[in-house]
This record gives structure tokens, C-alpha cells and sequence, in this order.
């Protein structure tokens, strides 16, 4: 379960952030444009986020990117030690994070760990 976007049309899903904010289109240099299109996978394989941008009508794709650490906070679901920094949360003041099993917590700046059944 991930934890909803503002608006899931303009922003990637947000376990592949760290955007904050739409990227500048690579033609036109106009971010106030760009809008997401969606996840997608290359032929080759990798992990793709896909924009356009409404002032020129140019669509790219930029890699999805993990963000491993080698000091994150265990899953507290399955206790793996293996945590990936997802983006920044938006329900609760804090940071999204994910296991390799798909388990999803968010880290507050004071430290304690919020899962999504528990942030309701």
C-alpha cells in the first residue's frame, strides 16, 4: 500500500520519487508544463518514469531511481536491514521508506516509524 499523491496525474507514484517537483523539459526548459505520464518499462528492461510537456508536446523518460543506504532504519514488518529511501511523505511529516520484500514505513524526524495501516 503506498501512500497517496496530491495529484496522481502530474507526479510519479511515490515510491519512485525524490522529485518533488516535475523535471525542466529538455526542449523548451519549461517545468510549469511537465506533467507525468506514468511508469513504464524500456525493452531492455529498465524502469522508466514517462513526461510531457504540454508547451512543446514532448514526451521523454527518465530512469527510476532506488536510493539504497547503508544506515536506514529496519523494516518494521519483516526486521530486513535492507531499506531503500522512497521519497518524502505526504500524509505524515516524515520519510517514506521500502524493504526489498515491498514493505512500506515512514521514518518522522523524530524518529519513530509509522506504518500505513497505522498512519489512519
Amino acid at each position: 500500500m503506498t501512500l497517496p499523491a496530491p495529484d496522481p496525474a502530474d507526479f510519479p507514484p511515490v515510491q519512485q520519487w525524490p522529485i518533488v517537483t516535475p523535471p525542466d523539459c529538455p526542449l523548451c526548459d519549461r517545468p510549469a508544463d511537465v506533467v507525468f505520464i506514468g511508469p513504464a518499462t524500456l525493452y531492455d528492461g529498465a524502469e522508466v518514469n514517462a513526461w510531457h510537456c504540454r508547451a512543446c508536446r514532448h514526451d521523454w523518460h527518465i530512469p527510476v531511481t532506488r536510493w539504497p543506504v547503508e544506515d536506514g532504519p529496519n523494516c518494521p514488518h519483516c526486521l530486513t536491514r535492507d531499506t531503500f529511501w522512497a521519497a518524502l511523505a505526504l500524509d505524515i511529516p516524515g520519510d517514506l521508506w521500502h524493504c526489498t520484500y515491498g514493505h512500506e514505513f515512514v521514518l518522522t524526524p523524530a524518529g519513530d516509524i509509522v506504518r500505513p495501516q497505522d498512519a489512519a
